[in-house]
């Protein structure tokens, strides 16, 4: 509910703030006191957009700002989701500049407006003869099935599951996509694929085939100096291996006399092994070292058919077509791969859509008994409004489809007069007609959810009498439940108020000001009988008032 509405320096009102009730509420005052002034400013806290012309001193910002108590109405998981600091007294803020630039708070966290607009929709329900289009609204229609079902908790199972059936569905569309496209590639890739792995090409294969090839080019050469190499080390007379063994055996004559001669034997026995060995290693790759022009051939056709195969697929050697043939290998694969999720996301689709088709029939069926339920309660209401032959049915078509919120759509359908057929809402119901159905519905809805607050602006135009005397006993009866706020000009709807509010103006030389106050028993006596008979109140006027009023004891 709206517990405090605090406006500053917006249009005609300067400052003010007041603190309201639950139950129900009248608000009155002469046609152009500024009601729809505070209404206007309500609606900013509720997200509509900004008009720098509301800025009444230019050189201040308005500030607006709203309390509401929203304890009973399980929004945490909004403010959970939309990262805001959640408090069971919620306070909305909206500042705007002269410029008509705004900004907007939620609990002091700066918020966007169209999260601001969301959030207003869960608080206060602002309601005029132009929100009666809602009854026109499909969706409107079936949440006041689903809140008189009060099958909450089955919907939110069926709602959870249609959205990871339709997350399911989406997938399944993009992988069989993925899917054709890989398969009128599948010829293409196998065909590439096949062309490598008939060519066996192994990683290095291209390095170890250059480096053999330069060894062939070069053997004469490498001949030559291994041929030298062998002579020197090992072979002729004066190899060195042999001079570096006389070395060694002279010096270890006279090693015992000095110990750096010691040093200089075991360095140079060292080098005699690595040269002894050096030169077997020469001698047996010089034996091993001969020109073989078949296998020359062989490989200058190796090498060139591995470089044919890399120009032809754009890489920079064999090894690139080694992990070219990979991929496409895991291409080719992923095409059965594929095969397989799409077989297995169709079954577990099949099982949710069993699941959801049942949930759709659960619902359907409660939704057929809540709204035999609801016709009975709203011909009721309607008749007590002063349409006694009115009559009221909802239909429940079966969409074929499984949607959002099942497989029902709701109709409404009336008719105003026994001599006629029932219609769609729509197309039958007058404005006045709709104010009273849309009435009728929250009545029926309170007793059922907790409801944001409401305000009616004015839906009373037009109603007079004892049609007006029913009218806000439905509305006292509606305060029972939620907090309920009428801007109206009947004194039979203020006088059946829980509370009673006066919109009025204060003229000086300079400004008019718009203000607000709450009245007592003797003011809300003064109020009820001007709006009877005028500004000239008369005794009689004032007796019907108390008597509106109960307050028959008051003198």
């Amino acid at each position: 509910m709206l517990s405090q509405l605090s406006i500053i320096n917006y249009v005609l009102i300067e400052k003010l703030q007041i603190d309201f009730h639950s139950g129900f509420t009248a608000i009155t005052g002469e046609t152009g006191a500024g009601k729809s002034i505070m209404l206007g400013a309500l609606g900013l806290i509720l997200g509509a957009r900004a008009d720098k012309d509301v800025v009444m001193e230019r050189e201040k910002k308005c500030i607006i700002e709203g309390h509401f108590d929203i304890q009973y109405l399980q929004l945490e998981p909004f403010f959970e989701e939309h990262d805001l600091d959640y408090d069971s007294v919620c306070i909305l803020r909206r500042e705007i500049m002269a410029t008509g630039k705004s900004r907007a708070f939620v609990n002091d966290s700066p918020i966007k407006l169209p999260l601001l607009r969301e959030l207003g929709l869960f608080l206060m329900d602002v309601h005029s003869q132009n929100q009666n289009q809602q009854l026109n609204n499909a969706s409107f229609r079936l949440q006041i099935v689903d809140a008189y079902c009060k099958h909450n908790e089955l919907l939110d199972d069926y709602k959870q599951l249609y959205k990871a059936y339709q997350k399911g569905v989406k997938e399944l569309g993009l992988l069989k996509k993925q899917h054709l496209k890989q398969s009128n590639e599948q010829e293409y890739h196998q065909f590439l694929f096949d062309e490598l792995e008939k060519a066996d090409i192994k990683l290095g294969e291209q390095k170890d085939l250059e480096e053999e090839l330069q060894v062939l080019n070069h053997s004469e050469e490498i001949k030559s100096s291994l041929v030298f190499a062998s002579q020197w080390l090992s072979v002729s007379d004066e190899n060195i291996v042999q001079k570096t063994q006389l070395i060694i055996d002279k010096l270890s004559s006279v090693a015992a006399f000095q110990s750096e001669i010691s040093d200089f034997v075991d360095r140079l026995q060292s080098m005699y092994i690595e040269l002894k060995d050096i030169g077997e290693g020469v001698s047996l790759l010089e034996d091993q070292l001969f020109f073989d022009s078949t296998r020359m051939e062989f490989i200058n056709t190796r090498l060139d058919e591995l470089f044919t195969l890399a120009r032809k697929h754009g890489l920079n050697g064999a090894d690139e077509l080694v992990e070219y043939q990979n991929t496409l290998s895991e291409k080719i694969h992923s095409v059965f791969n594929l095969d397989e999720k799409i077989n297995t996301l169709e079954k577990k689709l099949a099982v949710q859509f069993d699941k959801l088709s049942k949930y759709a029939t659960q619902m359907s069926e409660t939704r057929l008994q809540a709204a035999l339920n609801i016709d009975g309660l709203m011909v009721k209401n309607l008749v007590e409004l002063g349409m006694e032959n009115a009559d009221f049915k909802i239909e429940l078509k079966d969409l074929q489809d499984l949607g959002p919120d099942g497989k029902d759509e709701v109709v409404f359908l009336f008719k105003a007069n026994s001599g006629s057929k029932l219609a769609e809402i729509n197309k039958v119901a007058s404005g006045g007609e709709l104010s009273r159905i849309m009435l009728s519905v929250k009545s029926i809805l309170a007793n059922k959810q907790a409801l944001p607050a409401i305000i009616f602006d004015e839906i009373d135009s037009g109603v007079s009498g004892e049609i007006a005397d029913k009218l806000a006993s439905l509305m006292n009866g509606l305060g029972e439940h939620m907090q309920v706020i009428s801007i109206t000009h009947l004194p039979q709807i203020a006088s059946k108020a829980n509370h009673h509010y006066l919109v009025y103006k204060e003229n000086d030389s300079i400004f008019t000001r718009s203000k607000i106050k709450e009245l007592d028993k003797q003011q809300r006596v003064s109020e009820v009988a001007a709006m009877l008979s005028g500004s000239n109140i008369v005794d009689s006027a004032i007796e019907h008032a108390r008597e509106l009023l109960g307050y028959s004891d008051l003198n």
